[in-house]
């Protein structure tokens, strides 16, 4: 009998740890790209060029994350 009441706890705990409330992914993503950016000012300049290339592909890959989840209509549930 304990065993089954395992199982379900457990379940809940595979649903909680995926489940991010408060942070979105394409905000994750876009945040990320300013490590690069920030990196090119304290870095030697033959790094600039692709540390700015990096965080404008991220830019870009959380802009498209966004409108991929705006598409799916995920935006809805949670207003």
């Amino acid at each position: 009998m304990s065993r089954s009441t395992d199982s379900n706890a457990g379940d809940g705990a595979v649903d909680q740890a995926t489940y991010s409330p408060g942070v979105e992914p394409w905000l994750k993503i876009s945040l990320a790209a300013f490590v690069p950016l920030a990196l090119a000012f304290y870095l030697p300049d033959e790094f600039q060029a692709y540390l700015f290339v990096a965080g404008g592909l991220l830019v870009l890959a959380g802009i498209a994350a966004l409108i991929r989840q705006e598409m799916r209509g995920s935006g809805d549930a949670r207003a």
